[in-house]
């Protein structure tokens, strides 16, 4: 009896001898077809039936004391796949969540097989090399030698902010690591930095006030100024400047901050407070990074047929993120822009020895890197580190090249600008981040009465018409949101806390585009645009009588402040 349970337990792993992978191919065409029940093929989303807190629905689900068929098991499963929001689909227009290309997800889940351990290349062989060869890449696109930078794949963009405070840390207190710290220390960002950032602060001990968020222009870039004298001040209080970190392409204005002018400001302090040390500059790129494709475009030929605005701003990102290249590390988000699966961050420092000392080792020559000596566990922050970052990143890159992410960010652009064209010819519509923005992503907001006041002349408007106009967006997400779950809309947009604050000091919600499907097509604009005409058309006759009923989860609160 024993050894027919222990027989029928490894028939559950890949067979050494045959290495038949019948059983996998077999088990994703099984859940495939379980999951296709909640498939609505015009719906972002797959049908949601649950109407029960997680409470409920744990109460049902115990560890079993005997086995449980494997179909039984992709049953159970299955039920879990309600409400999932498809990003392959040309309505899921939530954030910057992308569909992952099919090859990558092949690769990495076809390496799983063997063995996805990336802390060292003696467990998994040469895979590892493409962690390596994907930095390599990207340091050729930077413009960096990548014999003396270097780089690690790591779990999310946070981790990569972490990593260059974590370097800063150790170039103005190198004793750290073994004693702690015991200098005052800040770092600088803007205000329009990631929220994570005060955060790493509060991870890496020197305290989440320390992190000092310097003003912005209307475009969302640093003021430079304002940098320069909270520097003066701090270095004159005797605090110790361990990062400066630039936006290298925010989520909806995609704000490169001067990343040059930055270095200079730096090296401008080193030599006025006498340093011995250089503050570090790190470029939160993970969004923008993938703007660097566009080094090698025809921007006169135009062969993509970019739309004039779309060229404009693709080239203006260039040029500013084309500066990279001057600072000591910036991050790359592969799960992001670069369609790859999660997680697939990557750090990238101008100097390998920093990564290196994390682990109080001296760095290995370029040239003397080789199978047996490769162990990233040593200096990472992961002793337990995935193969799928590198494997699908290095798919990507070799498949895509220069010319398929142009393709593929190229679109992003095209069809941003038609829908932000589209919507501003619409008498019901108004775009607000048109002249302030180089990204791809809309924000707009819709009007009760046709040519009614615009969004940016509600300052002279009392609060009350204020608040009226906010709560009637309000009401029309909601509604949108209720047709998205009766199937009677096929884009699923989201509802933004407030772009920007008023003259007036009054903040409102504003609906949000992220269309980020390659299948999102010019055509699917003219017909999204058409719909959400049906819509405030069909909402007019309701508005006053409206309260949601049915949502495929709880909506966003209501934004007046």
């Amino acid at each position: 009896m024993n050894e027919k349970k222990a027989a029928d337990v490894k028939e559950l792993f890949l067979n050494p001898e045959t290495m038949n992978i019948d059983q996998v191919i077999d088990g994703i065409q099984s859940l495939h077809k379980k999951f296709l029940r909640y498939f609505d093929v015009e719906n972002p989303r797959m049908k949601n039936d649950i109407h029960k807190k997680y409470a409920a629905i744990l109460e049902k689900e115990i560890l079993p004391e005997k086995e449980t068929s494997i179909e039984k098991v992709y049953e159970d499963l299955s039920f879990y796949a309600q409400g999932i929001l498809k990003w392959n689909h040309h309505g899921t227009m939530i954030n910057i969540n992308p569909p992952a290309t099919l090859p990558s997800i092949a690769a990495t889940s076809y390496v799983s097989l063997y063995n996805g351990n990336g802390a060292q290349d003696i467990a998994c062989g040469y895979l590892l090399t493409t962690e390596l060869i994907v930095i390599k890449m990207l340091c050729q696109l930077v413009g960096l030698d990548y014999k003396v930078a270097g780089g690690i794949f790591t779990f999310g963009g946070k981790s990569t902010n972490l990593h260059a405070l974590k370097h800063g840390i150790q170039r103005v207190s190198p004793d750290a690591i073994e004693n702690g710290i015991k200098d005052e220390i800040v770092a600088f960002t803007s205000t329009q930095g990631h929220p994570c950032l005060p955060e790493v602060c509060g991870w890496l001990g020197i305290g989440e006030k320390n992190c000092i968020r310097i003003p912005t222009n209307q475009m969302g870039v640093i003021d430079i100024e304002i940098l320069e004298k909270e520097m003066n001040c701090a270095l004159s209080e005797g605090k110790k400047v361990a990062l400066i970190t630039a936006n290298g392409g925010t989520t909806i204005q995609m704000t490169v901050d001067p990343i040059r002018k930055i270095v200079e400001l730096r090296d401008k302090m080193v030599k006025k407070h006498q340093l011995n040390y250089k503050p570090r500059i790190h470029v939160d790129s993970v969004i923008g990074w993938v703007m660097l494709f566009f080094k090698k475009y025809d921007f006169k030929t135009n062969p993509l047929d970019l739309l004039p605005g779309a060229l404009k701003k693709i080239q203006r990102q260039l040029q500013k993120i084309e500066d990279i290249k001057y600072a000591d590390s910036f991050g790359v988000d592969f799960h992001k822009t670069g369609f790859c699966p999660y997680l697939s961050s990557v750090y990238i420092t101008a100097d390998v020895s920093e990564i290196y000392a994390q682990g109080k080792l001296k760095p290995i020559p370029y040239k003397e890197l080789e199978y047996g000596n490769y162990s990233p566990f040593q200096y990472t922050l992961e002793l337990s580190r995935s193969l799928n970052g590198p494997i699908g990143a290095y798919v990507n890159l070799k498949m895509l090249g220069f010319a398929g992410y142009q393709k593929l960010i190229g679109n992003l652009y095209n069809t941003a600008e038609r829908l932000k064209e589209l919507l501003n010819a619409h008498p019901r519509f108004e775009v607000i981040n048109n002249e302030d923005s180089d990204g791809f992503v809309t924000l707009f907001v819709a009007k009760e009465i046709h040519n009614d006041t615009s969004f940016f002349h509600l300052t002279n408007k009392d609060v009350e018409e204020t608040r009226k106009f906010a709560l009637f967006n309000h009401k029309f997400y909601l509604y949108i949101f209720e047709q998205q779950k009766l199937g009677k809309c096929w884009f699923t947009l989201d509802y933004a806390s407030g772009y920007k604050v008023l003259s007036n000091g009054i903040k409102i919600g504003v609906l949000k585009v992220y269309q980020m499907s390659p299948y999102f097509t010019l055509e699917k604009v003219e017909q999204m645009v058409q719909d959400l005409d049906r819509l405030i058309s069909e909402f007019d006759l309701i508005k006053d009588s409206f309260k949601v009923k049915e949502v495929p989860h709880k909506p966003r609160s209501f934004v007046f402040r």
